[in-house]
């Protein structure tokens, strides 16, 4: 069935009318018409996604097809320009003779007088109504046409070329002016008269055609030296290459005499213009009715300024291009300065305004000198240090590029750090590793900032920039000291030893106004409290592995000597009075177990208190909390434990010399350290007679 309506609805003698027709007739009812209408919707449906489907097959076929028609019109433009520059040549043949007289070709045959100067200036506005008309083709060059007297001399379709391989880059369109050189970029996805887009307008007396040989598959191609860039295009033929070397060369030397010829008049004029002054001065002082001072006439007319720039002027751009040739940079910068002062103040005329123009384009080439000088690349050294950036940097912060001075200068400080860091080597313990670290890094960082404040004293955009940068660099820093510190094999020790340093380091950049203190806590935050925590709970576990192996039993020792090294290695953990604790003259009062822990927890109490920050308070304070009451329970429980009713004296004075020695030496070093008593430590002197069964009593700790 829908066989049979494809084939109605395709036949060639389809007739829609006729059909529909023919269906109202032979159907019964509405049902007959609305399945009719169904399947032909539905047909319809099954034809659109077959069209879709056939669309997305060809699709790679109509891109190249829409490619091939768009090259096809161009071809076709060019072809009709030609055939109309060929039709005005033929014309201009046909209308002029060598004799002066017409040709048969014209309507009029009388005898003319060809007048050389005449027939420039007829060709001169030919050309500059042709630039006009070409110029309506190319997107964004109205400002072109402010020089009354520029107009066209050659034009042409080159190829770009890459200038390290000769790869081809783009399509462009050249224009040679009678003053500069114009390119424009040819628009393939534009359709319409625009199909070009304004490019670049160099100056004539900045471009150096050089030819290169053929070579390859590189043919027909040229090189324009164009200060401080090069640019490499490739013509279609040989003969279009020579042409366009011959035109520039021509066109530049008929711009020189064009230019001397502007200066002479104008010295002319102005040596004319004062010497009639003078003559109109001679008549007026033998004049009796003139005024002795005619400052005070308020119709005098100000005397005209002179005619034309000076010689310093029209010397600019060859003083700028020497003096950046020289790297003299500072010499450069001060021709630049004269120059915009005196445009500033000189008519705004459209001679001044190329003029200006032209002195703005080698500004542009001295900003791209200078930005290579802070660029960093694998090529240059990097051993210069800061001050070999100031000179480039405050030259571009001179000539108002503050914002690309100061995104290169940062990125030049950014590649030294990384290589000064890449040069480091992790030779021997950590702690000497993170020491170097530290010290490279933070160096680097307090070297930077000096320079910047020097280099954008005033400038609150770069101060922002700045902080971003240092941020950045206190992540990879962050990141890098993580890698190396908080591993399986440190210990708290270590990891607190790493961190002080690095706080340390940290606190200096306070000398420059930067404070990052806060950010290097947050990123390193994690790892501290999981430290924190981690020795906090092998410690605990400890004390209940040393209770279950405690018998109570006081300290011995063999000789003399060892009860001496002790008693030394209680005074270097700040225990003075130990000697109070002897019994005779080889036995000390106290278990192993309390010694040990008395180190134990003195040596935890010094690691987290140099890991103490305010976002490690809270934690650092449970922790010591927690350590201390888990040896109070030991203590507790034995003096409930049957089998140690005998060894009550001796439990009773190790807790005396835990909570009277140890808590009260805890207590005092953390407040030492942190500037206030501990929040909850002098609360476990409440369990004081409990344990030891007399009244508190803290022995003093000196």
């Amino acid at each position: 069935m829908a066989d049979l309506l494809v084939k109605k609805l395709t036949a060639e003698d389809y007739n829609a009318e006729r059909y529909v027709q023919d269906l109202s007739h032979s159907s019964v009812g509405d049902l007959e018409l609305r399945q009719q209408r169904q399947r032909i919707q539905h047909l319809a449906e099954e034809t659109n996604a077959q069209l879709k489907k056939n669309v997305y097959m060809n699709y790679m076929q109509f891109i190249d097809t829409a490619k091939e028609i768009s090259y096809l019109e161009s071809e076709m433009y060019q072809l009709s320009h030609l055939i109309t520059e060929q039709k005005s040549l033929l014309t201009s043949l046909l209308e002029l003779s060598v004799t002066g007289e017409r040709g048969p070709g014209s309507a009029a045959q009388e005898i003319i007088e060809v007048n050389p100067h005449e027939i420039r200036e007829k060709r001169e506005r030919e050309n500059r109504k042709k630039l006009t008309g070409l110029l309506e083709k190319i997107e964004g060059c109205s400002h072109v046409m402010e020089v009354e007297d520029r107009y066209l001399v050659f034009d042409g379709d080159l190829v770009e070329l890459n200038q390290d391989d000769y790869t081809a880059m783009q399509r462009i369109h050249c224009y040679l002016l009678n003053d500069s050189l114009m390119i424009a970029s040819w628009l393939s996805d534009r359709r319409g008269p625009v199909r070009y887009k304004f490019e670049v307008l160099y100056p004539l007396d900045q471009v150096l055609p050089v030819n290169i040989k053929d070579r390859g598959n590189t043919k027909n191609a040229f090189k324009v030296l164009i200060f401080p860039d090069t640019r490499v295009f490739m013509a279609p033929a040989a003969k279009a290459k020579q042409d366009w070397l011959d035109e520039i060369e021509r066109t530049k030397a008929n711009k020189v005499t064009v230019d001397k010829q502007k200066v002479e008049r104008a010295h002319l004029h102005q040596k004319e213009r004062q010497q009639s002054l003078s003559k109109e001065d001679s008549l007026d002082s033998n004049n009796p009715f003139t005024d002795e001072d005619e400052s005070l006439n308020p119709f005098q007319e100000s005397q005209p300024p002179s005619m034309g720039p000076p010689e310093w002027v029209l010397e600019l751009p060859e003083d700028l291009d020497q003096a950046i040739a020289q790297r003299n940079f500072e010499e450069a910068v001060s021709l630049i300065d004269n120059g915009r002062e005196y445009f500033n103040m000189a008519p705004k005329t459209p001679a001044y305004s190329e003029m200006r123009r032209a002195l703005e384009g080698r500004v542009r080439g001295l900003v791209e000198v200078l930005q290579a000088e802070l660029r960093v690349t694998p090529e240059k050294s990097l051993q210069g240090g800061p001050r070999a950036a100031r000179r480039a940097t405050t030259l571009l912060v001179h000539l108002n590029k503050s914002s690309q001075a100061c995104e290169l200068f940062l990125g030049h400080r950014g590649a030294i750090l990384k290589a000064g860091l890449k040069r480091l080597r992790l030779e021997g313990k950590t702690v000497l590793y993170v020491r170097q670290l530290c010290s490279i890094f933070f160096h680097n960082l307090l070297e930077t900032g000096r320079e910047f404040n020097k280099a954008f004293p005033a400038n609150r955009s770069c101060t922002s920039a700045f902080v971003v940068w240092a941020h950045n660099e206190i992540n990879n820093f962050a990141s890098m000291f993580s890698r190396h510190v908080f591993t399986t094999q440190s210990s708290i020790t270590t990891v607190a030893e790493c961190v002080s340093q690095a706080n340390r380091h940290c606190q200096q950049l306070a000398v420059i106004g930067l404070d990052v203190t806060f950010a290097l806590h947050t990123l390193l935050l994690r790892d501290v409290e999981k430290w924190i925590r981690d020795g906090r709970d092998k410690m605990i576990e400890a004390v209940k592995l040393r209770g279950q192996e405690d018998t109570w039993k006081t300290q011995k020792f063999e000789n003399k000597d060892q009860l001496n090294k002790f008693i030394e290695d209680m005074n270097d953990i700040g225990i003075a009075n130990i000697q109070a604790y002897i019994m005779d003259e080889l036995c000390v009062g106290l278990t192993n177990n309390s010694i040990q822990f008395s180190r134990a927890f003195l040596g935890y109490l010094e690691d987290v208190l140099r890991l103490y920050w305010p976002e490690t308070e809270h934690l650092i304070n449970e922790s010591l909390t927690a350590l201390f009451s888990a040896q109070l329970r030991h203590c507790k429980s034995s003096l409930a434990e049957p089998l140690f009713k005998n060894e009550i004296p001796t439990i009773r004075r190790n807790s005396a010399f835990l909570l009277d020695v140890i808590l009260t030496l805890g207590e005092h070093r953390y407040a030492e350290t942190v500037g206030r008593a501990h929040p909850t430590l002098p609360a476990l002197h409440s369990h004081h007679g409990a344990l030891t069964g007399e009244a508190i009593k803290a022995p003093t700790i000196s």
